[in-house]
């Protein structure tokens, strides 16, 4: 169908006002922007400007040469060379054995521009030998998003607006909601262990 056929809301935008859910308000998605940018990604992989099998640093030189992280306590750590470079695919499925994040990135995650943080990856040991094991990572994801940027020559955000949000007709999907998207911004609770009850978070954390 080419039409809305039905549209519900339910609860409260804002519990502390008791403001009612609008059928167009806005949530922050975060970690979303992951299948977002593998989507984008796979958009260059079909148009044959990178492959899955590359090697990171094919398009990131800085990451040739990584290092393996063996052993490691608040006293030492103990490196070696990493068996095999990071590849493409290792970066979209959470095996590239980069951290979750790094010290560039404290106390908060988006400080720093995109290309700072992602060579502070590439400065970092691994914390597992690429394809050998699964473990949840930002830090893969931005890596992915800064391929984009360089193969294409766009930032990464404005890529996403051009070739994937605005033909989908995504208007209101955007890292910096502004203006009027504001008053539509539905706010975030989590459940506070201790006393059973909802809390309001800051979606800058």
């Amino acid at each position: 169908p080419d039409k809305v056929l039905g549209v519900e809301t339910a609860g409260y935008a804002d519990l502390a006002a008791r403001k009612p859910m609008r059928a167009d308000a806005m949530f922050w998605i975060a970690s979303m922007s992951k299948p977002i940018t593998a989507t984008a990604f796979m958009m260059l992989v079909d148009e044959g400007k990178v492959k899955l099998d590359d090697p990171v640093e094919k398009y990131l030189p800085e990451f040739k040469d990584q290092w393996l992280t063996v052993e490691s306590d608040k006293d030492h750590r103990l490196l070696k060379p990493a068996p095999r470079p990071i590849t493409v695919r290792d970066i979209l499925s959470h095996t590239s054995g980069l951290p979750f994040s790094t010290l560039l990135e404290q106390p908060t995650l988006d400080v720093f521009p995109l290309e700072a943080r992602v060579r502070s990856y590439a400065m970092s040991p691994l914390v597992f030998a690429p394809g050998t094991k699964y473990q949840y990572s930002n830090a893969g994801i931005n890596t992915a998003g800064r391929i984009i940027e360089v193969v294409t020559g766009m930032s990464y955000e404005r890529f996403l607006d051009a070739r994937l949000f605005k033909p989908l007709g995504m208007k209101d999907t955007t890292f910096w909601p502004a203006g009027e998207q504001l008053t539509r911004i539905a706010k975030s609770y989590k459940n506070n262990k201790e006393t059973g009850q909802l809390e309001e978070i800051s979606v800058t954390q």
